[in-house]
């Protein structure tokens, strides 16, 4: 009686680790997680359809508890480090084959590799801490065949660590896929496959052992013709695109766009000597007839809904100042709402563009505007009023501006031909930085002319106003406030030819 209830209980406990079901067994077969990776064909489970039988004879109950217990063996043994015992557990002719997706298959044959290899990867170098422990878990260990002299096992992997307190490291999961023999009434592992879910760090061939050990790549990363030698780059000044990012240029040469476009353009005036002190050496301040000590300065806010680098809006401190002899508006501060239209203007014209908040909101003619970067805010009404004209500008008659308009919206000359649009000539200072010491001098420092070009229909604004609060960063303070003197409102559309614009000096030459 306590032999038949012995009996039973064995049988319990080995049934715990086998898969009864042989329609799971079915539906898993077709389940190929690594088929693309080379490698030996792992067990044929569609073949263990015997898994549920019931054995009674108690050699073979007895056999199938040592298999289970061999496998098992090899977690505990390698987590603790207890090498010569775990090495006893593999025959002197052992197969160790490893799979990792990405990599591919290494194969080991013989103990002596087998060390040799497993020496490299995992023995403690000397003066080597370990802080943390891994566990090789094993779980729903499957045996599949079972003979009274061969065996085949598999059964699941998770390989963890716990580097601290609550927090558990899975370096990868898979299965282990093993081939056993028993000779001279001992179970032995002939062959150990890993299958490994993840890609592990992969571990070098032990020199001696180049017959032995053999590495297969997961074909699919191996490029028919690819050699280990380095390549040579291959861009240069003669095919790099006319930007950066090389894969990827944000600014083309060809003409710049932008299409239905609302521009409010608010002018005030500050202190001529907090303007020249922003200006570039070689440029003057543009002289306001009978406002001496007086400079006119620009607040253009603009929302553009279409462009060559997409939508966005966009705010310009612009101050009008002469350059030998010509008008141009110098821009010491922009500011944009996206990274495409930042990058574009500071490679192509130096704009000294940043991030912002940018609001343009309009309700029937009354527009109000915000602008905030950290600190320093920025807010500004304006109506739309009466038209002012619209572009082409006539053949041969000049367009005559009342003020203030006369003094902030100077208009070309007629031409005998239509104009299509007004001309907007900024100034910049195009400055990248250099690199190698402490105080490097820039690689780049210009002026650069643009005529930005502007078609549509202009009208006055009234019922402007400006309120700021400047930072450090945001110095909108540096030119105050001293009297708002009027504003236009435009409705149209803008372009910007990159053969137009003009390197007016080069600081390095």
């Amino acid at each position: 009686m306590k032999t038949v209830n012995a009996l039973r209980l064995l049988a319990l406990t080995i049934g715990l680790g086998v898969l009864f079901s042989t329609q799971a067994i079915a539906a898993t077969s077709e389940f190929k997680p690594h088929a693309e990776v080379p490698g030996p064909a792992r067990l044929k489970m569609e073949e263990a359809d015997y898994s549920g039988t019931v054995h009674k004879d108690i050699g073979y109950i007895a056999d199938r508890q040592a298999i289970i217990n061999h496998v098992l063996a090899y977690s505990y043994l390698i987590d603790e480090g207890r090498w010569d015992d775990w090495f006893a557990l593999f025959s002197d002719d052992i197969i160790f084959e490893s799979t990792t997706p990405d990599l591919g298959t290494i194969h080991i044959e013989g103990k002596k590799a087998f060390k040799a290899f497993v020496a490299d990867r995992y023995f403690r170098k000397p003066g080597q801490k370990l802080h943390t422990v891994r566990r090789h878990t094993q779980g729903n260990i499957h045996v599949a065949k079972q003979t009274a002299t061969t065996a085949e096992a598999r059964t699941y992997m998770l390989i963890s660590k716990v580097p601290q307190a609550d927090y558990l490291k899975t370096l990868t999961t898979g299965t282990y896929n093993v081939s056993l023999e028993k000779r001279n009434g001992h179970w032995t592992i002939t062959r150990w496959y890993i299958e490994c879910d993840a890609r592990l760090a992969p571990s070098k061939i032990p020199e001696g052992f180049e017959k032995e050990i053999t590495w297969t790549p997961d074909p699919l990363m191996v490029i028919p013709g690819a050699t280990s030698t380095p390549l040579k780059g291959k861009l240069s000044l003669k095919n790099h695109p006319f930007s950066i990012p090389a894969s990827s240029p944000i600014i083309k040469n060809e003409l710049l766009w932008w299409k239905d476009c609302d521009f409010i353009i608010l002018d005030y005036v500050t202190l001529a000597t907090k303007a020249a002190e922003m200006l570039p050496e070689g440029s003057t301040t543009f002289p306001i007839p009978d406002m001496d000590g007086f400079s006119a300065v620009k607040l253009i806010w603009a929302k553009y809904r279409n462009s060559v680098v997409g939508p966005y809006n966009e705010l310009i401190v612009a101050i009008p100042c002469l350059y030998k002899g010509q008008m141009y508006l110098y821009v010491p501060l922009i500011y944009v709402t996206t990274d495409t239209a930042l990058i574009g203007g500071r490679e192509l014209g130096g704009w000294p563009k940043k991030i912002a908040e940018i609001n343009i909101e309009r309700v029937g003619k009354n527009f109000n505007l915000t602008f905030k970067r950290g600190k320093a805010e920025l807010s500004a009404t304006a109506s739309i009023g009466y038209k002012l004209f619209a572009t082409p500008l006539p053949a041969n008659e000049p367009v005559y501006l009342g003020y203030p308009h006369n003094l902030t919206l100077p208009l070309p000359r007629p031409t005998g031909k239509e104009q299509p649009t007004v001309p907007l000539p900024t100034l910049t200072t195009k400055l990248f930085p250099g690199v190698g010491s402490a105080h490097p001098k820039p690689v780049v420092a210009q002026l650069i002319g643009a005529p930005w070009q502007i078609s549509g229909t202009f009208y006055g604004a009234s019922n402007t106003s400006i309120g700021m609060h400047a930072s450090k960063d945001d110095p909108f303070d540096s030119l105050p406030i001293l009297r708002v003197i009027g504003g236009t409102y435009i409705a149209g559309d803008m372009t910007l030819s990159i053969p137009d614009m003009k390197v007016l000096a080069d600081w390095l030459k």
